[in-house]
């Protein structure tokens, strides 16, 4: 189930929209985009929802971050799901946090990506250190949590048997979540992000809206309930192979 990035770019970069979105990212991030462009999503395909149930007991509860402006507005030159989906492909899993967090720390590439520039920012902030740095570990620690939340729907999906793929490139470029043959999805529901991109694609994509509005709790993530995934899955498996 190996989705590399000239698969998304032969699937999504399509219309008028969509080159023209590719080309302004192509050309102004090199170092993003040499990463980006040599991503292979093959790891993340494998991820069990037992996988992220684990992840979700290990993963800290941090209560109201401090309001601190450089933090909050931190936009760093790597976005968070290019760092997810480097660490689970380079594991060949989905860590929990700690584990996370000291891969971060660890490996060359990540600390370029995420924990050098963390520290900078901390560093630079206008409030006091222990602050800003509180209040970059409840950033972090929430991006990680909402890559656990699409992660398990997707898992879920494809325990259901849906070939659900996603590339870091389909995310940010071309603002698809995750898809199945012609039909995109938006794990966390609501309005669709590429449908403004790709709604004069020929042949037509589809958008499935997998209307989750309850949860519960695993750990200190609060996951989509896994009744509802369930029913969404049936709902896609009638739409994608009606009898």
């Amino acid at each position: 189930m190996t989705t590399t990035a000239m698969d998304v770019r032969r699937i999504f970069n399509v219309t008028q929209e969509t080159r023209f979105h590719f080309n302004g990212w192509f050309r102004k991030r090199d170092r993003v985009v040499e990463h980006v462009m040599a991503h292979h999503a093959d790891a993340i395909h494998r991820v069990t929802p037992q996988d992220v149930a684990e992840a979700c007991r290990t993963t800290p509860r941090t209560g109201p971050p401090p309001d601190i402006v450089d933090i909050r507005d931190w936009r760093p030159e790597f976005a968070f799901t290019y760092v997810a989906h480097h660490v689970v492909e380079t594991l060949g899993r989905l860590p929990g946090w700690d584990e996370f967090r000291e891969f971060c720390e660890a490996d060359d590439k990540t600390r370029s990506m995420l924990w050098t520039p963390a520290k900078e920012a901390i560093e630079d902030a206008r409030a006091d250190k222990s602050v800003a740095r509180k209040a970059m570990h409840h950033k972090v620690v929430a991006d990680f949590t909402a890559f656990l939340r699409d992660t398990f729907v997707l898992s879920v999906l494809r325990e259901h048997g849906l070939d659900v793929r996603v590339h870091p490139l389909a995310d940010v470029v071309f603002n698809v979540d995750a898809w199945v043959e012609r039909l995109i999805l938006n794990p966390r529901g609501g309005p669709q992000r590429s449908e403004a991109l790709l709604v004069h694609a020929m042949p037509p994509f589809f958008f499935h809206d997998l209307a989750l509005t309850e949860s519960e709790h695993v750990g200190a993530v609060a996951l989509p309930a896994r009744r509802q995934i369930d029913q969404a899955a049936r709902r896609l498996r009638a739409v994608l192979y009606p009898e």
